[in-house]
């Protein structure tokens, strides 16, 4: 069993850790924005039976979905069947659609196909749409992406005018 809480904070620094190793500066945000829960992304920090830190995810609600900014389980306890049950328990607690991005498929990393596999068994579908994720910051580049969800009747292109204008902070 995965435990989805809000993040110990004497878990803070091993979080920090695994959101640095886990995520070119590219496809993050500065960590204090991420260890910030008074707002939004909500961070959630994935606990085993021992109540022992097993890694996290990120949450923005935007009411008929949610969306997954970030989640990695620490390196040490991946191939366990963690990530999916922290995939179940998240959707069960959310009761909604659920959007994340993925590399493309066709990305040179070999990960990028299997992160698109690990998904698709914990029932995200691959969405047909051309999308780019906005640079976090000036001076970091756009990065092609593709979108995966729960469900499929979500409209890509409001999706994606949502992650761009309140996770990217984008004007429309």
């Amino acid at each position: 069993m995965i435990q989805l809480r809000p993040l110990d904070k004497n878990d803070l620094g091993a979080a920090e850790a695994l959101y640095l190793a886990s995520f070119p500066p590219e496809e993050r945000r500065p960590w204090p924005q991420v260890a910030d829960n008074a707002s939004d992304p909500f961070l959630y920090g994935l606990y085993d039976e021992a109540n022992s830190f097993a890694g996290f995810i990120t949450v923005w609600d935007f009411g008929q979905y949610a969306y997954v900014e970030h989640f990695a389980v620490d390196s040490s306890r991946r191939g366990g069947g963690i990530g999916s049950k922290a995939i179940a328990a998240l959707r069960d607690m959310l009761g909604k659609a659920v959007v994340l991005e993925v590399e493309p498929p066709e990305h040179p990393d070999p990960m990028s196909a299997r992160r698109i596999a690990f998904y698709g068994r914990c029932g995200f579908a691959l969405l047909d749409y051309p999308y780019i994720q906005p640079p976090y910051a000036p001076g970091l580049p756009e990065v092609r992406l593709c979108l995966m969800t729960t469900d499929t009747t979500l409209d890509p292109e409001e999706v994606e005018h949502t992650l761009h204008t309140r996770v990217y902070g984008r004007c429309s």
